[in-house]
């Protein structure tokens, strides 16, 4: 499952700084809680936007079927990882507007034996968000490329879509698609093989209280 900070759960572009992979059953390893520190720098005028976010994670522990024996997880107990996010807005009149959006991301994950020299592994994850939106409604387009060095087959690309409606009583309903269309093998899938799930497709509402 996803564990994401209120500033960033409504809002796909910042996935990768705002959630983290967690499992939330009993069998995940008992380590200590997660860290994350982030810094955010933006300029704003006429309804334009553009950022920049740094972010470090320390992630106490791993879903279990990442450190299921005989997998190249096994060995490690926690995720750090760095990453770094551009983002821009222009509007286009009193209603439209069009945005980007992109994050490069480094993570590792670090051995039980802290003094161990030797990491277990390590990835790098890139994506790209275009979207827009014209009064109430919005859409996305979110490319995503993770790349494990030195495995093989440890490239994957997917592409996925959503489309939002702000409703009149402050809240937000999001429907959409995750792995749209996909390439390679997910070094991720909770499946051993690694084989590729298909399309996931999804529906978020958010309330404004």
């Amino acid at each position: 499952g996803l564990l994401c900070s209120g500033s960033g759960s409504g809002n796909i572009n910042s996935l990768a700084s705002h959630c983290l992979l967690a499992n939330l059953g009993a069998d995940a390893r008992e380590t200590s809680p997660a860290r994350r520190l982030t810094a955010t720098t933006a300029i704003g005028r006429q309804g334009n936007r553009f950022g920049l976010t740094a972010g470090t994670t320390q992630n106490g522990g791993l879903p279990a079927w990442l450190g299921a024996e005989g997998s190249s997880f096994a060995n490690a107990d926690r995720i750090e990882q760095n990453d770094l996010q551009v983002f821009g807005q222009k509007s286009l009149g009193s209603e439209a507007y069009v945005s980007i959006a992109g994050t490069y991301a480094r993570a590792r994950l670090v051995p039980l034996a802290d003094a161990a020299p030797a990491l277990a592994d390590r990835w790098d994850s890139k994506s790209l968000s275009v979207g827009g939106g014209y009064g109430a409604f919005s859409a996305n387009i979110v490319g995503r490329v993770v790349d494990m060095p030195g495995q093989p087959d440890g490239k994957w690309e997917g592409l996925g879509l959503g489309v939002t409606w702000r409703t009149p009583w402050s809240g937000q309903l999001t429907v959409g698609a995750e792995n749209v269309v996909t390439r390679g093998k997910n070094p991720f899938s909770p499946s051993s093989d690694g084989a590729d799930e298909g399309t996931v497709p999804y529906v978020r509402y958010e309330q404004g209280l």
